[in-house]
């Protein structure tokens, strides 16, 4: 669809029906886990401290680095728009957990990571509901497996 810009003479082509507030809020919450992801990596010794001598939780260094890869991977998913309801729901506990245990000395936020986190949760909620939108792995997938049974 063309739409003549008011001011100028311009056409301006608008791809139909693309949220662009969802594609903005899918990518900035999946680089959010991300760096989260990245953050758990790269202190994993004083949170390995934190979590086995101070809470007594066993397996800790495995724990903490299993939730860490899983953070870059399903941000990374999130972020390409690759099965966003599944990884998602996978993320949810992680966060949750981190928002209860994580203590504002130990975050990379400061002591607005337990805020952060909280406010992810809304963005992650919405994008469960939504899925991922058109500019994604999972519409691509849809209409794909669409055009293929259209064929048959």
């Amino acid at each position: 669809m063309k739409v003549l810009h008011q001011h100028t003479d311009i056409y301006i082509s608008k791809y139909d029906g693309v949220n662009y507030l969802e594609l903005i809020i899918r990518i900035v919450a999946g680089l959010f886990i991300i760096l989260n992801g990245l953050h758990i990596l790269n202190h994993n010794p004083q949170l390995v401290e934190l979590f086995s001598h101070s809470m007594g939780v066993p397996f800790a260094s495995f724990l903490l680095i299993f939730i860490g890869s899983a953070h870059l991977f399903g941000g990374t998913f999130i972020v390409i728009g690759l099965f966003t309801r599944v990884v998602i729901i996978l993320q949810i506990p992680a966060i949750l957990a981190e928002i209860y245990y994580i203590q504002p000395p130990n975050s990379f936020l400061g002591s607005s990571e337990i805020f952060a986190s909280a406010l992810l949760m809304i963005p992650l909620f919405f994008l469960v509901i939504k899925n991922s939108g058109k500019f994604s792995l999972d519409y691509y997938r849809m209409k794909k497996k669409e055009a293929k049974g259209n064929q048959e």
